[in-house]
Order: C-alpha cells, then sequence, then structure tokens
C-alpha cells in the first residue's frame, strides 16, 4: 500500500468529489474545500475533513495550514482566475505538489509558469481515451512513458488463437510483459507462449512498432 499523504482537493463538483472520495478511500488524509456549502455538506461524511472556504483569499489557506499538506489539488470548476490564484498561493507556501486543472491550452500554459507540478486536462485526456478505444476496439487500456513508448493491454481476438506470441510479434520491437489468462497473470512470458480465447496480453514498445501490431489484428 501506498504511503499515506496529506492531501488537499480544491473545487468539490463531480471531478473533485471523486478524486477527493477515492483518495480518502485509499488511505489517505483528504482536506476537501469548496465555496458551495451544499457540495461541502454532501461531501462531510465521505471525506475525512469538508470545509467551506475561498482560496482566493490566501489568509484562508494559512488558516487551514495549507503549507505542511502533500499534495494539493486544484480542481476547480470554470473558474480560470481561482484555479490560478490557488495554484499560484499553494506553491507559495510551500506545497511540494500542486496538481491542477487546466481549462484551456492558454490556461495550460499559465498554470506550468504559476509552478504547477502536474496539469490536468480531463476533458482533452478522456477524449483522446475514448477515441484510442473507438479506433482499436480490441485494446483494453494502455499507458503512455512518455512521448513515443507505450505499455498495451488488449484482448486475443479470434484471428491470434493457437498462435504464439512470436508469431504476433514477428520482427517488431515489442516485449511481452504480462499474460492473462482465467483471472493468473503470467509474467514475462516468452515467443513460444500459445494464445487461448479470452487471453490478454500487456505488451511495451515504441508507438510505431505498436500501432502495426495492433493494426495486423
Amino acid at each position: 500500500m501506498a504511503e499515506q499523504q496529506q492531501i488537499i482537493v480544491i473545487g468539490l463538483g463531480v471531478f473533485g468529489a471523486t478524486i477527493a472520495t477515492e483518495l480518502t478511500r485509499l488511505g489517505h488524509d483528504v482536506l476537501g474545500i469548496d465555496t458551495d456549502a451544499q457540495r461541502v455538506d454532501r461531501m462531510a461524511d465521505e471525506i475525512t475533513h469538508a470545509v467551506i472556504a475561498d482560496v482566493t483569499d490566501e489568509s484562508s489557506l494559512v488558516e487551514l495550514n495549507a503549507g505542511s499538506y502533500d499534495v494539493a489539488v486544484v480542481a476547480i470548476g470554470r473558474n480560470v482566475e481561482a484555479t490560478m490564484l490557488a495554484t499560484l498561493q499553494l506553491r507559495e507556501l510551500g506545497v511540494a505538489k500542486v496538481w491542477a486543472k487546466a481549462l484551456t491550452n492558454q490556461h495550460h500554459r499559465i498554470l506550468e509558469r504559476l509552478g504547477a507540478t502536474r496539469i490536468i486536462a480531463p476533458e482533452y485526456e478522456m477524449g483522446v481515451r475514448i477515441s484510442q478505444e473507438l479506433n482499436y476496439p480490441m485494446v483494453h487500456d494502455y499507458l503512455s512513458l512518455d512521448d513515443d513508448y507505450f505499455v498495451v493491454e488488449f484482448r486475443a481476438t479470434d484471428d491470434l488463437v493457437d498462435k504464439t506470441i512470436g508469431d504476433l510479434v514477428g520482427e517488431l520491437d515489442v516485449k511481452p510483459l504480462v499474460a492473462k489468462r482465467h483471472k493468473k497473470a503470467h509474467t514475462y512470458p516468452d515467443h513460444t507462449w500459445t494464445i487461448l480465447a479470452g487471453d490478454r496480453l500487456v505488451l511495451s514498445g515504441q508507438l510505431e512498432d505498436l500501432r502495426k501490431l495492433v493494426n495486423n489484428l
């Protein structure tokens, strides 16, 4: 289990409330902040602490001892100015990691300059993921490790049954990491592994090689 952290979540709309609730469930100490009393009331029994406060006022964050927290997530909805002020003030108070939600490319650039350590664009990121799933329906999940290197999990199609991983990969520079079968994970299967119906394979490689592989499925 990850080490328990003290985390502030600012903005308790659907996005922020989901983050705050899940982090609390995972065992972290979560302080949720919003200016809307109804949102705070709804979260009072769901997270560690929930308070009404205006984070554009630096004194509010000081009173809440925000600088002592490990991480802050600025999940404010449509108020661009509030997001920027909160990000700036959290960094000035000494919060080491500030994740902030960006609404536009320009907003993204400003948040970077204000010191946000991670910028979230949930609508964009979800749009990309859905597009990938629609384009490659056999792909169950994927993870970008950098701009050109991915880990991909996909379901074995009927055409792959009784073939080996070697048949699938061929000359491509793609490495098999895990083969999942009947809820059991087999790590680093070799190229002689025979694929059966229902198998899921986790592979890693450069984006170009993975695209060629998936397009051949």
